[in-house]
């Protein structure tokens, strides 16, 4: 498992508990707000890197054109 899978794999347990303890005990509005702020981002980059395919490049960093 690379170290990117590992960092979405969390990133998606941390924003899914975060989101979790937002529906379950909102205490106040701004809260809510800042909460909801904080833990979008580690649903998306979770989703990101734990579904999406990987490409299929032979040698990585080598940009995908004729000019290189």
């Amino acid at each position: 498992m690379t170290p990117e899978r590992k960092s979405g794999i969390l990133s998606l347990i941390v924003g899914i508990l975060g989101f979790l303890y937002i529906i379950l005990y909102p205490r106040n509005v701004l809260i809510v707000y800042l909460g909801t702020a904080l833990f979008t981002p580690f649903i998306l980059y979770g989703v990101g890197i734990t579904f999406i395919p990987k490409t299929r490049r032979k040698k990585e960093g080598l940009l995908p054109f004729r000019g290189w």
